[in-house]
């Protein structure tokens, strides 16, 4: 690998070295689906006469990342700690064999760069509501962020809602700062028919009446007031209604306070805990949900309102300024505490009909708006910006 990996160096004046640690790995969620996506749409852009690319992963790549179009290469820094293949490992590789560009999808950098580095910082949530971050966590945080902001010669963020956010808070120049907004994975997340949906509901013993929430279950993302709000939604229902509140994602930080109104909810029979679910399998429930519920208190992006309108399912979403963003007038923004304004919305969702079509055709012609390919241009953009 080492020896294909100096043949290219000797052929190429411009080396884009890309970190795929994230996208490597088995269990995606928001940031590691966001490396994936976006590796494998810049693929599908043909490198200049000049230019080359290099994957760097702790491990081998699967089979569909390693699938390398002419002039990309992987490869293997191998690391023996379970902590430390960013800042030790990288920063070794950076000293020796140092690419013209290190582009990193995530917020950690290497101690040690390249003279150019460009990084994705996703979100500043922890510093602009530290009360929903676990304090290890907000301070893990706030010290690679810090770095990032430092360290990267241009910074790319997904929304002008994070790019405000940054501004403000870290005093970044705004012209160090692009925004390349995300999308929603189209081979996966389209309208399933009840038939092509139908062996996915019956492996989570689900029927079509169903509300679902995509994301671990932590303090940002007002877990409580929804299950409040649900319960407000079910009152106003007759004996025997089907409806359930379907939540797919692990538990995270202040699960174990929000256990108890899981566990206590007069209607905690109808509430479902899925745990993780694949995206192959979370596509086709997405398709087939009454509505999308995403009710955070913040978000830098928020790609799962993206799948639902791509799977002509209704949004419903917290009126936090990223929403606006994203979202627009194509779903029911809702403030994000306020559980009666959840359960009324809720309630219309279901009972008017009309509304429910409009929103699922404005949401599928919004979501066409948003795609990898345009992603995967724009970052190509900021990385030739970097050299040329």
């Amino acid at each position: 690998m080492d020896s294909e990996l100096n043949f290219l160096d000797s052929k190429a004046s411009v080396i884009y070295g890309i970190d795929a640690l994230s996208a490597n790995k088995e269990n995606r969620t928001g940031v590691e689906n966001y490396s994936r996506s976006l590796i494998q749409s810049l693929k599908n852009h043909p490198l200049q006469k000049d230019e080359r690319v290099v994957l760097y992963s702790l491990s081998s790549l699967d089979e569909e990342l390693n699938k390398l179009p002419q002039g990309w290469s992987a490869k293997i820094l191998s690391w023996f700690l379970k902590r430390g293949w960013m800042s030790i490992r990288m920063s070794w590789e950076m000293i020796f064999h140092a690419p013209t560009v290190l582009f990193v999808p995530g917020q950690a950098l290497p101690i040690f760069c390249p003279r150019r580095v460009l990084t994705t910082i996703h979100d500043v949530a922890f510093a602009r509501r530290p009360d929903l971050y676990d304090p290890v966590v907000r301070k893990r945080l706030t010290r690679v962020t810090k770095q990032a902001v430092k360290k990267a010669t241009r910074i790319l963020v997904p929304s002008q809602a994070t790019k405000d956010d940054l501004v403000e808070l870290y005093n970044v120049d705004p012209d160090r700062v692009t925004v390349v907004h995300l999308a929603a994975d189209t081979t996966l997340y389209h309208p399933y028919t009840s038939q092509e949906a139908a062996s996915v509901l019956q492996k989570y013993r689900l029927g079509t009446n169903f509300f679902l929430v995509v994301g671990r279950l932590e303090k940002k993302k007002n877990i409580t007031t929804l299950i409040r709000a649900f319960e407000l939604f079910k009152s106003r229902r007759g004996v025997g209604d089907p409806f359930e509140l379907v939540f797919a994602g692990e538990p995270g930080y202040g699960y174990e306070k929000m256990k108890a109104y899981f566990d206590l909810s007069p209607v905690k029979s109808h509430i479902r805990q899925l745990g993780y679910v694949p995206d192959e399998d979370l596509a086709p429930l997405m398709s087939q949900a009454t509505a999308y519920l995403f009710p955070s208190w913040y978000e830098g992006f928020g790609i799962p309102s993206l799948e639902a309108m791509a799977s002509g399912t209704p949004v419903l979403a917290s009126s936090i300024a990223v929403h606006k963003e994203v979202i627009g007038d194509v779903g029911i923004l809702i403030p994000p505490g306020e559980s009666e304004a959840w359960a009324q919305a809720m309630g219309e969702i279901v009972h008017n009909a009309a509304l429910r079509t409009d929103l699922i055709t404005k949401g599928k012609e919004r979501a066409k708006n948003f795609s990898w390919e345009k992603t995967a241009q724009q970052t190509w953009e900021v990385l030739r910006n970097l050299v040329y």
